[in-house]
């Protein structure tokens, strides 16, 4: 009987969680083979997001970078927006990570505008975004801008019971 799925992003979340990673990685990977073959776009869109959580552990940012994006742009065709909103996040947190500031905010001012549009469901995601764009305006030397990120992203966080996001934000 052939994985659904399902059962293969359950697989490939579960070796990420145990920090295996290159299980994670080859997991991703066959399901966005499959996906791609069988035209599954939803499907397609998921695995491409865990393959680039999976290279993003690994270490490979580029290939992490290019996994949200492609994500990404399938989001943008059939939904829903948060999980767009997802794939930009972290394809900007891994713009950020690779010191290119100016690439990484529109994708997070992106995704904030969604997250905000989703209501309390979404807190936890939006405190996390907040956060990558405070640290993005912090590295551009906006440092107005970046302490109000922290301070809404602290009380998001403090709301969602999220400690070391709060502390964090506390030290910023």
């Amino acid at each position: 009987m052939t994985e659904t799925f399902q059962e293969q992003f359950a697989k490939g979340y579960k070796a990420r969680r145990e920090d295996r990673l290159a299980d994670s990685r080859a997991i991703f990977l066959k399901a966005v083979r499959s996906a791609a073959e069988e035209g599954d776009r939803p499907s397609l869109a998921e695995a491409l997001c865990g393959l680039g959580q999976a290279e993003h552990g690994i270490g490979n940012l580029e290939a992490a970078r290019h996994h949200y994006a492609s994500a990404a742009v399938l989001y943008r065709q059939i939904g829903p927006p948060a999980k767009l909103a997802y794939a930009l996040r972290h394809e900007a947190d891994i713009l950020r990570e690779a010191c290119l500031p100016a690439e990484a905010e529109p994708l997070y001012v992106e995704a904030e505008g969604i997250y905000r549009q989703q209501g309390e469901e979404a807190e936890l995601d939006l405190a996390n975004t907040l956060r990558g764009l405070a640290l993005v305006y912090e590295s551009s030397g906006k440092l107005d801008a970046s302490r109000s990120l922290f301070e809404q992203a602290r009380e998001l966080y403090a709301k969602c019971k999220v400690q070391a996001g709060v502390t964090e934000c506390d030290e910023k």
